[in-house]
């Protein structure tokens, strides 16, 4: 199975609005990709509103740290949803995607990804 790596604006202004508003988009792409039976990772779902969790003690650095381990690791392939290019998480992501040879799809919305379909089934 093939894993893309979702990969979009979690932070934006900082607030808990911004953060489920994005959280909720990414969701968008989820479901779209498992609906066609293709494996995703998702870092918005990971690392859900880490920084409002009880009891979490360690900066906000270290997931985006994690779940970029994810990338580096076990995608083949990244997803940048619309907007990526205002995130600096997921420029980097993107960066990196790029600089390693990763093919990357820029769908326009959840449901423009029959490329990524057409892709996995290579």
């Amino acid at each position: 199975m093939k894993i893309v790596f979702i990969a979009g604006p979690y932070t934006g202004d900082g607030s808990y609005e911004q953060i489920e508003k994005n959280i909720r988009e990414a969701e968008k792409y989820q479901i779209a990709l498992a609906n066609k039976e293709i494996g995703f990772f998702c870092p918005h779902n990971h690392t859900e509103h880490f920084g409002s969790k009880k009891g979490v003690t360690v900066p906000e650095q270290f997931f985006y740290d994690l779940d970029f381990q994810f990338l580096m690791r076990i995608a083949d392939a990244s997803l940048a949803i619309p907007g990526w290019e205002k995130s600096w998480g997921t420029k980097r992501e993107v960066a990196w995607a790029k600089e390693h040879g990763m093919k990357i799809f820029y769908p326009k919305d959840p449901t423009d990804i029959e490329e990524i379909v057409t892709w996995t089934k290579k």
